[in-house]
C-alpha cells in the first residue's frame, strides 16, 4: 500500500500518530500492547497501521481517564465505550436543539444529547461528561457565565469545551463571555456553516 492511498485511507504508521498525537512512540507502542489502541492493518514486514480518527480519540478518552484518577484496567473496561464524541446542548429553545442535531447529522461518532433547564444542565454535566457543550447565556432563571466559571473550576469538568451562544452581541459581552472561561462564543441567531466550523475546531475534527 502506497502512502497516498494509505492517507486517503485515514490509516498512519506509529511514528505518524505518534506526531498528530503529541506523543511518544513508546506510549503507542505501551497501549496498543495493553489493548487500548487497536492496530487496524499491517503494511509489507509487519508494520502497523492505525486508524487516524480513532486513535487519536482513543488517546484523548486515556489522557482524560488517566487525569481523573482512573485506573488503567478501569480505563481497559470502558475505552470501547467512550470513543463517540458527545456534545451536550442546553437551551430552553427547541428550534436551537433541532438545530443542533441537524447541522452535525453527517458527522461520524458524534451524539448529541439536549437540556432545556440549569437544573437538568447541572446533573447531565456530571453524569453525562460531554467533550462539548453548547450553552445558552441566558437560560431563564440561570446564570450562564457562573455556569462557565463553575465547570472550567471543577478538575474534573475543565477539559469539556464550552460553546456559548447568546442573542447580545457586543464587544463587552463578549469579553466577559471569554472571562467567565468560554473557549468560543456564537452570536443567535446560529449561522450554519459558522457553526460547524467552530464545533470542528473546538473537538479537533
Amino acid at each position: 500500500m502506497d502512502k497516498d492511498k494509505r492517507l486517503q485511507l485515514g490509516l498512519l504508521k506509529i511514528g505518524e500518530l505518534a506526531e498528530k498525537a503529541g506523543v511518544p512512540i513508546s506510549t503507542i507502542k505501551y497501549y496498543t500492547d495493553l489493548g487500548l489502541l487497536r492496530v487496524q492493518d499491517y503494511m509489507t514486514g509487519g508494520f502497523r497501521l492505525y486508524n487516524e480518527k480513532e486513535s487519536i480519540l482513543r488517546l484523548k478518552r486515556i489522557k482524560e481517564m488517566l487525569d481523573q484518577g482512573y485506573s488503567i484496567r478501569d480505563i481497559k473496561e470502558n475505552i470501547d465505550k467512550i470513543t463517540i464524541l458527545k456534545i451536550l446542548v442546553i437551551d430552553d429553545e427547541i428550534e436551537v436543539h433541532d438545530f443542533v442535531a441537524d447541522a452535525l447529522e453527517d458527522f461520524n461518532n458524534i451524539e448529541v444529547k439536549s437540556v432545556y433547564d440549569g437544573f437538568s444542565a447541572g446533573i447531565a454535566v456530571s453524569e453525562y461528561m460531554p467533550d462539548l457543550i453548547i450553552l445558552d447565556l441566558l437560560l431563564p432563571g440561570v446564570d450562564g457565565f457562573k455556569v462557565c466559571e463553575s465547570i472550567k473550576s471543577n478538575k474534573k469538568l475543565k477539559h469539556i469545551k464550552i460553546l456559548a451562544v447568546t442573542g447580545y452581541d457586543s464587544p463587552e459581552y463578549r469579553e466577559k463571555i471569554f472571562q467567565a472561561g468560554a473557549d468560543d462564543y456564537l452570536p443567535k441567531p446560529i449561522e450554519l456553516k459558522l457553526f460547524r466550523e467552530k464545533v470542528k475546531k473546538l473537538l479537533n475534527i
